[in-house]
């Protein structure tokens, strides 16, 4: 019987996907990786993981198949890992504060550069400089003389009111709960806040909705346009690889099918603080915008084949329970003897004699 760690290592990361679609490409050319993985952007554990995941290796030759029969002049060009590498931000960017130089481009094969989506995708998670530029990226973007409206001036008072890293002498939740701490309780209400004036812009222009989501989906004024670290098209696969969409993040119809579908958070993020590699029980905590897209996919056409992450994690626990549970009943079909030897009982023949009727 398999143990319940084996049951949860075969579960594919989302962002493995990444490395099984480069070396599924590179096998489908007849040259498999076997060595020196991290000419490709695949780190030697993601590569040694994967070749041990039958599933992963699958998943990413099916995308990769479907990549080259849609494009198959990719065939003679090259392929590498690109998430993992680093960027350059533009002086618009900058301009803002912003620092995460994390490429939206996740494989690039030749001169395309594609962002890889598996179920449940989160377009952006971005703190206070992050969102503010995303934000200013959009009115650009969409229509400059957005900053006249009242509503636009609603929005960008509350982002200022979001929180950059501060240290807590906690864990969170018992601080947002105890609402004692000034800086914790002005955030959570622009949380509030924000999710209520930003949703409401976006009521007030689709231009602007589908220029956010175009920009969280792309990073074409995060990294520019040209940059192979700005994504141009969004490959959207099934959990198993075997339903695969392309489509370019320049298609308004598409960017606003996704800006329509995407959920709007404003909350917390907290990491735990080290010293010297040791936890203190102190949390740096900040404030995020996320945009989450419970599914890319066309739900017309790959509907029942989708597995969003978190139900695939069910399906496994609950498959562990159900073999764990029939070795026990199988088990203890052979007697109550059975039981008494397995629980380590031995048998004691005295018995009472005094019955009352």
């Amino acid at each position: 019987m398999k143990k319940f760690s084996t049951y949860l290592t075969e579960a594919i990361k989302a962002e493995d996907y990444e490395a099984s679609i480069v070396m599924g490409f590179y096998e489908l050319k007849g040259k498999p990786i076997t060595d020196n993985p991290t000419d490709y952007g695949i780190s030697d554990k993601v590569f040694n993981a994967i070749q041990n995941n039958p599933k992963a290796l699958d998943a990413g030759r099916k995308i990769a198949t479907a990549v080259l029969k849609e494009y198959p002049s990719l065939k003679n060009k090259e392929a590498e890992q690109y998430g993992r590498a680093k960027a350059t931000l533009t002086d618009f960017w900058k301009s803002h504060g912003a620092t995460d130089i994390t490429p939206k481009t996740d494989v690039l094969i030749g001169d395309m550069r594609f962002s890889v989506k598996i179920g449940i995708a989160q377009l952006m998670s971005g703190g206070k400089a992050e969102s503010t530029a995303t934000f200013e990226a959009a009115t650009k973007n969409s229509n400059p003389e957005l900053k006249k409206s009242p509503q636009y001036t609603k929005t960008t008072d509350v982002l200022e009111g979001f929180v950059k890293s501060t240290l807590a002498p906690s864990q969170l939740r018992p601080l947002i709960k105890a609402g004692t701490n000034d800086v914790v309780n002005k955030a959570e209400k622009a949380h509030k806040d924000c999710m209520e004036e930003l949703g409401k812009l976006f009521n007030e222009s689709k231009s602007f909705k589908v220029e956010f989501a175009r920009e969280a989906m792309s990073g074409y004024e995060k990294f520019g346009r040209t940059s192979n670290a700005a994504a141009e098209f969004m490959l959207v696969a099934s959990a198993d690889g075997g339903q695969v969409k392309i489509h370019s993040v320049d298609d308004d119809d598409y960017c606003l099918k996704i800006a329509n579908a995407m959920k709007l958070q404003a909350r917390f993020k907290t990491s735990s603080r080290k010293i010297k590699g040791k936890k203190t029980g102190e949390y740096n905590f900040w404030s995020v915008i996320s945009l989450i897209v419970d599914s890319m996919q066309e739900t017309e056409e790959l509907n029942e084949s989708i597995e969003l992450q978190e139900l695939k994690l069910l399906r496994v626990i609950r498959g562990w329970v159900t073999k764990t549970w029939r070795k026990v009943t199988t088990f203890f079909k052979g007697g109550i003897m059975k039981l008494k030897k397995f629980l380590g009982v031995q048998p004691d023949p005295s018995f009472n004699n005094k019955i009352k009727f």
